[in-house]
């Protein structure tokens, strides 16, 4: 027997031990585009506590026993804390904890733990001393069905109150690790580039403009719904950051560049993705 159980959190108390913040600590370090890493790290010893949530609204049956009951609109939720550490001033240590939503047949979803994620980000200067700024990233996954290495390339170019931002992404992802070949067990090399603008409104408001993309060039699949989910997607859209020094939140939507309609049953990609961020400094 299989219990699915409904939870409902409260992230005002999440996040309140994190709301208690001490005088005179330098600001956060804000994600001004949501899926791309900026080329700044925290300043040695000082902690940051990050909360992600991604919703990506997909179709699933409306009763799975009878699909003569067609299809209704049920998003696939994400949700990621992190955790930061300055090691140094040019040195950040990052631990996330995933968990998901994924959506039922029937308009339900079930609540899990997905697994942990490591990494370490440095980058090789102060902000302008190069033409681009360069930084580096990395990061070991330990999900409930896969581990992954990934890399990213950061890149940063400032224009006065405009800043040009890039990861250049890469992923190499073992499905099923400990099982045999039989039950499902396969290598996927993924590739997920963002890069986009960020516009400095006033000290506190950063509207800008992101595309991303995630996917495999060459998908490791078998048939087409799965050589569809797997293969290259791309998304462009809004995002919006409010930084107010210790304490900041960003949010975009972005439209599915790949197909304008909605999903069919069983495709993993939306028609829009919706990311939300809020970054507390302690």
């Amino acid at each position: 027997m299989v219990v699915f159980l409904k939870v409902k959190i409260n992230f005002g108390l999440m996040l309140a031990p994190f709301l208690v913040l001490p005088a005179g600590v330098a600001s956060a370090n804000p994600h001004t585009l949501p899926f791309t890493y900026p080329n700044e790290t925290l300043p040695k010893g000082s902690f940051e506590a990050e909360l992600y949530t991604d919703v990506n609204p997909l179709k699933v049956q409306a009763d799975e026993k009878d699909p003569s009951q067609g299809t209704i609109w049920n998003p696939d939720y994400a949700m990621t804390i992190e955790a930061e550490y300055g090691l140094s001033d040019r040195w950040e240590l990052g631990l996330y904890t995933v968990f998901e939503a994924p959506p039922l047949p029937g308009g339900d979803n079930q609540f899990m733990f997905d697994g942990l994620k490591w990494r370490v980000r440095t980058r090789f200067a102060e902000p302008g001393q190069l033409p681009v700024d360069v930084g580096l990233y990395f990061e070991l996954e330990t999900m409930h069905d896969e581990i992954s290495l990934e890399e990213k390339l950061n890149l940063q170019r400032r224009f006065g109150f405009v800043t040009w931002m890039a990861n250049l992404w890469v992923e190499q992802s073992l499905v099923r690790p400990f099982d045999s070949k039989a039950q499902g067990r396969s290598l996927h090399f993924i590739i997920n580039p963002t890069t986009g603008f960020s516009f400095q409104a006033t000290p506190s408001v950063h509207p800008g403009i992101e595309f991303w993309a995630r996917g495999e060039p060459v998908p490791n699949a078998d048939n087409a719904l799965d050589k569809y989910n797997d293969g290259m997607h791309y998304f462009l859209g809004p995002a919006l950051n409010l930084n107010f020094g210790q304490f900041w939140w960003s949010i975009a939507a972005y439209k599915h560049l790949n197909k304008l309609g909605a999903p069919n049953v069983g495709e993993e990609w939306g028609p829009l993705w919706f990311r939300t961020m809020i970054g507390v400094q302690i």
